[in-house]
């Protein structure tokens, strides 16, 4: 079944994937790689929305509408897909400045632009693609998942009323500096002040700690998730805290309490 649509301009890129996925050995990569479902809601020129399934986890395939429950939804302009396909954008830098939006396994956006690289054509793809940018001003970090995180207590720490934002700080009264270490191997530190003011979050070394947490950077993803339990995680070594450890107990509430009301 075709997946072009007229009026759309990344029609042309669902095609793209589709075709990309015939190969068998192409496709058993890109499940076994990416082991998601993706749900792209994409808006036209003309304000016509149109959702395209890209099924990386159970049929390795691209389908015209909404298929099955999707892991993550991504919700962006018809333009803006284009871009990110041609590497015009970043897609971290996207999510940041609001051109995409995102519900569910926010971890999964990160493998988005490696989908759309893989189905690029041999001949397109000599260009190198821009190297990952770091959002000014914001708390992103290219080349760590958790990153979209960080960015998205900071989106709900602005986006709460001050009062909300006051009641938060005064049920945890704690200071959390984060020590993440990637698959590369670097370490990147961020710090939530949650016993300030109304609460605020930066990138690197802020507020005195009352407890540093470090953590691998798929395991603090897995953590938000909801599929590792920070005192397993503990218990197991996964983690490992300092300073006042059972201010370590509250990091699930935390991470909770700034998850989208609209994750499926």
């Amino acid at each position: 079944m075709s997946v072009s649509v007229d009026g759309f301009k990344s029609s042309a890129l669902f095609v793209q994937i589709k075709a990309s996925l015939s190969a068998p050995a192409a496709k058993a990569d890109a499940l076994k790689k990416v082991n998601g479902v993706f749900h792209l809601v994409v808006k036209n020129a003309a304000g016509k929305e149109q959702t395209w399934t890209i099924d990386l986890k159970n049929k390795g395939d691209v389908l015209l509408g909404p298929d099955g429950k999707p892991d993550i939804t991504i919700s962006l302009s018809d333009d803006t897909f284009v871009d990110l396909a041609d590497g015009k954008i970043n897609g971290q830098k996207a999510f940041m400045s609001g051109k995409l939006k995102v519900k569910g396994n926010i971890a999964l956006a990160t493998k988005l632009d490696s989908v759309l690289k893989a189905a690029k054509p041999a001949a397109a793809a000599a260009p190198a693609a821009p190297a990952p940018v770091v959002a000014a001003g914001g708390v992103a970090v290219a080349g760590f998942d958790s990153s979209a995180l960080f960015a998205q207590i900071e989106n709900g720490l602005k986006a709460s009323p001050k009062a909300q934002a006051e009641a938060a700080v005064q049920k945890v009264k704690a200071v959390f500096q984060f020590d993440v270490k990637n698959a590369a191997g670097t370490v990147q530190t961020w710090t939530l002040d949650l016993k300030n003011g109304t609460g605020s979050i930066v990138k690197g070394p802020g507020a005195k700690p009352d407890v540093t947490i470090a953590v691998g950077d798929k395991d603090f993803v897995d953590m938000a998730n909801g599929k590792l339990n920070g005192q397993k995680a503990f218990m197991s070594g996964k983690i490992k805290v300092k300073g006042q450890i059972m201010l370590a107990t509250k990091l699930d509430s935390v991470l909770k309490s700034f998850k989208p009301a609209s994750k499926l």
